[in-house]
């Protein structure tokens, strides 16, 4: 296509090109700039765009193919010229229509020429170009946010939209619109995920956890589309994401294990802390995210109010008489906010210091096949562990399952009942228990 030749007002002629920011590295995806002269003045824009300058020819400023490309790459080429083309001629229009009514082009009106041209591609653009200005856009409103505790839910979405452009690759027919995710489609990914390989022989074997969290950013991700009207495929909200209780985190903490590890000496400030806090959650249900914006919740007359950072629910928690000290001093010091992989780590020390090495069997699946392993309950614990001590220690106590929901935030039954890691030999003592105290059997 040649290039555009745009004329104001005053017979001054303008020339509307495209470079790329850089060149130097041929593999290097990098902008496109819209560049023009508006009153003598150079001025370049972004496109939104990005391509590798192999692909890129500057005498007609267009993608082009290089050698051997695959058929993804040429459809993917093919929609970059088709957005160049449609901005060229939004501009030209927009220089048109100034133009009649003796007005001309400035910078500020091409600007949002350009803006408006980057909206609409966003909404019929490529799919996997659409969901990764998604995911980005969710990036960067986590770091408006300055949301530290957002860190892994960010890491999570790239790496996911990672994993799906991964996929696409390897298709014989690539993604090539959102009515692609259908029903074929997440049965396929699904299978990709459970077999995923990687290098020439390696075989990674994605566990179910992985595969679930990888869907559900994913539907999330199709959903954001569907939101912003990129889309009216909404298959994707009959996709079940839920993991089988048997594949959930294996162990638990008895009461008992806590109090070990509650007295276990430490020898830094960091231990001190990563086992205050690990103590605190365990009486709390707190997630990580929450316990790392204690300083932030009203504490007061022996409860802990605070809208979790999962659900943005309100939740209000008893101050139990366990944890009642410790709370007292953070609140007055200020409570620590821990990194979550290093306390995961330092915590992990502490349960082998205090000696919670009993033999634990647990059920995981990977790359689609269960596999029963053993394994020293130290090596197995987080903080999600405290969450789920928590959760079954006051059900084994006794309180009404509604009650330890209305605390741990939990919505339903199902999520709840995920949590309770408590054997069903464990569950039938403390039963007979509860029966006897009220008389209910004869003894």
């Amino acid at each position: 296509m040649k290039r555009s030749m745009l004329y104001t007002k005053c017979g001054s002629e303008l020339k509307v090109h495209f470079n790329l920011k850089q060149t130097r590295d041929a593999e290097k995806l990098t902008q496109v700039m819209l560049v023009m002269t508006l009153s003598g003045r150079r001025v370049r824009l972004y496109t939104g765009l990005r391509v590798k300058p192999r692909f890129w020819d500057k005498a007609v400023y267009r993608c082009r193919p290089d050698g051997r490309v695959s058929r993804r790459d040429c459809e993917m080429l093919e929609h970059i010229n088709r957005q160049i083309d449609r901005l060229e001629q939004a501009v030209d229009d927009t220089d048109e229509r100034l133009a009649a009514r003796g007005d001309y082009l400035t910078e500020s009106v091409l600007r949002h020429v350009v803006g408006e041209t980057r909206s609409l591609a966003d909404r019929s653009g490529h799919p996997l170009l659409c969901l990764r200005q998604l995911a980005q856009d969710y990036v960067k409103e986590v770091n408006r946010r300055g949301r530290r505790g957002n860190e892994n839910s960010r890491n999570t979405y790239l790496t996911a939209l990672g994993r799906l452009e991964d996929y696409d690759r390897t298709r014989k027919m690539p993604i090539g619109s959102f009515e692609d995710f259908d029903r074929r489609f997440f049965a396929d990914f699904t299978n990709y995920l459970y077999k995923y390989r990687f290098g020439k022989n390696l075989e990674k074997n994605y566990t179910q956890n992985t595969v679930v969290n990888t869907l559900k950013v994913i539907k999330n991700l199709l959903h954001r589309a569907y939101d912003n009207e990129m889309t009216s495929n909404d298959y994707f909200r009959r996709v079940q994401t839920s993991l089988p209780a048997d594949v959930s985190e294996p162990v638990y903490l008895r009461e008992e294990e806590i109090r070990k590890l509650a007295a276990v000496e430490t020898r830094d400030g960091a231990e001190r802390e990563v086992r205050d806090m690990f103590v605190i959650a365990c009486y709390t249900a707190l997630r990580f995210s929450d316990l790392r914006r204690l300083n932030e919740a009203e504490i007061d007359k022996g409860v802990i109010s605070l809208y979790q950072t999962k659900t943005k629910e309100k939740v209000t928690i008893p101050i139990l008489k366990e944890i009642a000290p410790l709370v007292g001093r953070y609140r007055r010091e200020g409570f620590p906010v821990i990194d979550k992989a290093k306390a995961n780590r330092i915590i992990r020390v502490l349960a082998e210091r205090s000696r919670l090495d009993e033999t634990v069997s647990y059920r995981e699946v990977r790359g689609g096949r269960a596999t029963l392993h053993t394994a020293p309950k130290y090596r197995l614990i987080s903080f999600h562990t405290a969450r789920r001590s928590c959760v079954t220690n006051l059900y084994k106590r006794g309180y009404p399952a509604n009650y330890i929901m209305t605390l741990s935030g939990h919505r339903s039954m199902q999520a709840f009942q995920r949590y309770m890691r408590a054997s069903s030999k464990e569950m039938m003592s403390n039963f007979f228990l509860l029966l006897k105290k009220d008389k209910a059997i004869v003894v």
